[in-house]
C-alpha cells in the first residue's frame, strides 16, 4: 500500500503533466486566478492532505481551510488560511494565490502575503500561481523595501515532478507535516534577516511580533500627540491632556479598523487635510459623522477635543494620519485576529494608566 507521500506525490505529478501539455494556455492572460486555483492550487494542497473543497468537514465553523474566493484585487484576506483540529482561532500558515500570466514577483505580492503572517504570528507563508512556489519568512515586521529578500525557498512547476524537491514541500506543508510541527522547526533554523533596512528597524521593532511592534507605535503616537496638544492648548492639565490624547488616538486607530473592515465604503483618513483644509479639521468633521452611525463612546462628543477653539499642531497629527493610512503599513487591521488586536490594546491601555497614576 502506497504511503502518503507517494499518493501525493503520484497527484501532484499528473498536475504537472496537465500543466505542461497546455503551458501556453495556463501562462496567457486567457487563464484567470478563478482557474488557477481550481484547477492546480485548490488540488496541488488536497494532494497534501488538506480537505480543500470541504469534502469532509461540512461545518463551517470547523474547517481546516477557509477559502476566498473573491477576486476583488482588495488585499483584504489571504486566499487560504490552514488551520488544525479542534483550533480554528490560530492560523498555520497563509497561502496567497496569483495567476501564472503577470508580473508574479511584484514587491507588492510579496509584502501581502508577508503581512497576512506577520499579522497573524504564523512563522511562514506561501505565494503561489502553481507555476512557481515561494515559501515566505513572516518572522518580522514587514518591510515593503525588503520584501524579496523574505524568500525563503523557490519552487517552479517542474520541481514538482521530481521525488526529492517535492518532498521538501510535502514534509513542510502538508497536513500531516504541519500536525508534527514542520513550520516551527523549519522556522527555528531560519536565520534573522541581514538586511540594513533590518539592522537599523531593530529598535523601532523590526525584530519583535505584531505586538510589541503596534505597542512602541502607539505609545510613540501617544507621546506626539501629548506634544502637538500641549503646545495650542497650554490650560490642559495632565488628566485633561491623557484624555484627549487617548479619545483622539482611540479614535484613528477605530477609522483604520472601519476601513480596513471596508464597513466603511472610502478611506478617511487618508484624505484629512487634502481638501484646502486642515487634517485636524477633517477629522473632527469625520468624527461627528461617524458619531452618527457608531453608537458608541469612541465618536461620541468629547467637552474639551470636539470645542471649537481646540486646536493642535498640525504637522505631527498629519504625520500620524499618513503612517496609519500608508498602504506599505505593515498593519492590515482586517488580517489581524480580534482576540490578538484587543490584546494589544488592553497592554496599551493598561500601560496608559499605570504612567497616569505614578
Amino acid at each position: 500500500m502506497p504511503s502518503a507521500f507517494e499518493t501525493a506525490y503520484a497527484s501532484v505529478k499528473e498536475l504537472v503533466a496537465d500543466f505542461r501539455a497546455n503551458e501556453p494556455f495556463y501562462q496567457s492572460a486567457s487563464f484567470s486566478e478563478a482557474q488557477t486555483r481550481k484547477d492546480f492550487i485548490d488540488k496541488f494542497f488536497a494532494a497534501l492532505g488538506w480537505d480543500v473543497n470541504h469534502d469532509a468537514q461540512k461545518n463551517p465553523y470547523e474547517q481546516e481551510v477557509k477559502v476566498e474566493r473573491n477576486e476583488a484585487g482588495s488585499q483584504r484576506r489571504a486566499d487560504y488560511a490552514f488551520f488544525l483540529t479542534p483550533n480554528f482561532r490560530d492560523v498555520r500558515f497563509f497561502v496567497e494565490a496569483k495567476k501564472p500570466y503577470g508580473d508574479f514577483g511584484a514587491i507588492e505580492n510579496y509584502f501581502q502575503t508577508i503581512r497576512y503572517g506577520w499579522g497573524n504570528k504564523t512563522p511562514l507563508a506561501v505565494l503561489t500561481n502553481f507555476d512557481e512556489f515561494h515559501v515566505l519568512d513572516c518572522r518580522y515586521k514587514p518591510i515593503i523595501r525588503d520584501t524579496l529578500s523574505r524568500v525563503v525557498q523557490r519552487f517552479s512547476y517542474g520541481d514538482y515532478a521530481d521525488s526529492e524537491k517535492f518532498a521538501k514541500i510535502y514534509w513542510l506543508f502538508s497536513r500531516e507535516a504541519v500536525a508534527s510541527g514542520s513550520l516551527a522547526k523549519f522556522a527555528d533554523d531560519l536565520p534573522r534577516p541581514r538586511t540594513t533596512t533590518f539592522r537599523r528597524d531593530l529598535f523601532k521593532g523590526g525584530y519583535q511580533s505584531i505586538d510589541e511592534s503596534f505597542l512602541i507605535e502607539l505609545d510613540d503616537y501617544r507621546q506626539t500627540l501629548a506634544k502637538a496638544f500641549k503646545a495650542k492648548n497650554a490650560g490642559l492639565n495632565s488628566e485633561q491632556l491623557t484624555e484627549v490624547t487617548q479619545r483622539t488616538l482611540d479614535r484613528l486607530v477605530f477609522i483604520r479598523f472601519l476601513e480596513d473592515k471596508w464597513i466603511e465604503p472610502q478611506r478617511l483618513m487618508e484624505r484629512f487635510g487634502t481638501n484646502g483644509t486642515g487634517a485636524w479639521e477633517d477629522f473632527i468633521a469625520s468624527s461627528l459623522a461617524l458619531d452618527r452611525t457608531y453608537n458608541g463612546v469612541v465618536f461620541k462628543r468629547h467637552d474639551i477635543l470636539d470645542a471649537p477653539g481646540f486646536q493642535v499642531d498640525e504637522k505631527p497629527f498629519r504625520r500620524i494620519c499618513e503612517e496609519l493610512s500608508d498602504p506599505t503599513s505593515p498593519y492590515n487591521f482586517d488580517a489581524i485576529p480580534i482576540h490578538i488586536l484587543g490584546s494589544i490594546y488592553e497592554r496599551f491601555l493598561g500601560k496608559i494608566s499605570r504612567i497616569t497614576h505614578d
